[in-house]
């Protein structure tokens, strides 16, 4: 049975991301210190629910700041917009994620992805069952809070201390502080696997729907807010270079995890241990990097947006017709393909119809070859359809080419005048309609037959210098037995015109 080609991209990504050993575990506490630094994985989620993971993927290790924009989504569900932005502001800080500042006449936390903005978020919550049950909701599985973790947390928890007691001395929280760094820590100390934070981060793209269980979990506003702020501040103070050159909100974790959304398409998780300067997991930016490149994942691309990939499917005889429409992207190509394994298709051939694809991307091209690859290799005889050559090459991985299915044109020299031509053509044959109608320049028979759905006649006239006429017939559509088909129409056409040709 065919497969899906999205594992074996994600896996290409990581060895190609796997030599580099820059960096370093986080140090504070054991439990960071001694993690294996050579843990790698990636997940990707789709909105659709098809979730896709490789390497390290059943792994556990702590969310810690990765928690944050969650949080952030629930106290905004809870609260309010206004309640919420009293106590936190919603700009990027320049500064470290735990740098001990405030807004000089405001007194709030610059955003929810510093310490300090994180810390006044939970103290609006100010519940711990009711995180983890969120957080639970939103990976689709109970989760557990690793206890070792939280308590060496909290044994070297100074700086968030003053923070609190910060935060306290301006009015931003209340109650006692130790209790604010506490249930802070204890968000920061749950236990994901990338898997986990792949479903959590498609469900902040899918509008608060949870893709895989289908349930509501964070309101369309909650996540519209929750994922404007991580592009601006999810990276810290490297956010700026960040979204210019990956273009993908996201939020990193000093574990080693970092995850990313594209709203309305998908959510995406890596793991990898050692971190950077800025406390972001080396690996996991090469990552997302790659897949922002390769997979043409930047959200500011002009090729961002994309139709529903499938436009109908067809069977005609042994052969499957799939007609593909808008521009074809990653996650348009995604959907294609998946939809496509799951149909379980039978037959003997199968057809890709490209009329109504205005454009394919690199990862779109990418995919779709590979697929149809793939689907080559399970037995069936693949081909496309492409008569506005929407798809710039057919060649495979392998090195081999898919068919490309070619329009019926010839071309008849006619003794009399394109008006005289025209009239002897304006009469259809039968099961055609006449569809387009140029009087004395272009002329196009519809086929009325649902067998030959799609299949047009196309008459062009051109007037020559000896005032003879020239007629260009192109058929086009996909029909059964379409080489059949060919070669039928030739002979038919030829049949109508041989009175006002000058051909034998």
């Amino acid at each position: 049975m065919p497969r899906s080609p999205i594992p074996s991209y994600l896996t290409a990504i990581l060895d190609e991301v796997r030599p580099n050993t820059d960096g370093a575990n986080a140090d504070y506490i054991e439990g960071l210190r001694n993690a294996d630094p050579d843990k790698l994985a990636l997940a990707v989620c789709t909105r659709s629910g098809h979730l896709y993971s490789v390497g390290d993927d059943d792994y556990e290790f702590t969310i810690q700041s990765i928690s944050k924009p969650f949080v952030y989504a629930v106290a905004l569900d809870q609260l309010g917009e206004d309640k919420v932005h009293n106590h936190v502001g919603v700009e990027p800080s320049g500064e470290a994620f735990n740098e001990l500042s405030l807004d000089d006449a405001t007194h709030r936390p610059a955003n929810p992805m510093i310490n300090a903005g994180a810390i006044a978020v939970n103290r609006m919550v100010a519940d711990d069952a009711a995180i983890l049950t969120a957080f639970s909701r939103l990976a689709g599985r109970t989760l557990t809070v690793d206890e070792s973790i939280l308590q060496g947390e909290l044994a070297t928890a100074d700086r968030n201390l003053a923070l609190a007691h910060m935060l306290r001395e301006y009015g931003m929280i209340t109650g006692d502080v130790h209790d604010a760094v506490e249930s802070y820590t204890r968000q920061c100390s749950i236990l994901v696997t990338v898997r986990d934070l792949a479903v959590m981060a498609a469900t902040l793209a899918n509008g608060g729907l949870q893709p895989v269980t289908g349930e509501r979990v964070l309101s369309t506003k909650a996540c519209r807010l929750t994922q404007a702020v991580m592009a601006s501040c999810g990276m810290y103070d490297g956010s700026g270079r960040w979204m210019s050159s990956v273009g993908i909100p996201a939020k990193s974790g000093v574990a080693g995890g970092l995850i990313g959304t594209l709203p309305g398409q998908l959510g995406a998780a890596s793991l990898s241990p050692r971190l950077n300067s800025e406390g972001n997991s080396v690996r996991g930016v090469d990552i997302f990097q790659s897949m922002s490149s390769t997979l043409g994942l930047h959200m500011m691309a002009s090729n961002y947006y994309s139709a529903p990939g499938i436009r109908a499917v067809h069977r005609k005889g042994e052969t499957n017709i799939v007609e593909l429409q808008g521009m074809i992207n990653f996650t348009a190509a995604e959907t294609i393909l998946h939809d496509l394994v799951e149909r379980e298709l039978v037959g003997d051939n199968l057809v890709l119809d490209f009329r109504h694809v205005t454009s394919f991307n690199l990862a779109g091209r990418r995919l779709v070859k590979e697929g149809l690859r793939q689907f080559r290799e399970d037995g069936f005889d693949v081909a496309v359809y492409d008569p506005a050559f929407a798809m710039p090459d057919y060649e495979f991985s392998d090195g081999t080419q898919v068919d490309s299915i070619q329009d019926v044109s010839e071309s008849f020299e006619l003794t009399v005048t394109p008006e005289e031509a025209y009239t002897a053509l304006a009469e259809p044959e039968v099961d055609f309609d006449v569809a387009e109608d140029d009087t004395g320049d272009r002329l196009v028979w519809h086929s009325a037959d649902e067998e030959w759905a799609e299949s047009d006649i196309i008459f062009d006239f051109d007037k020559d210098s000896d005032g003879a006429t020239t007629v260009h017939v192109t058929h086009r559509g996909l029909t059964p037995r379409y080489e059949e088909a060919a070669e039928h129409w030739r002979g038919e056409i030829r049949k109508r015109l041989k009175p006002l040709t000058q051909q034998d």
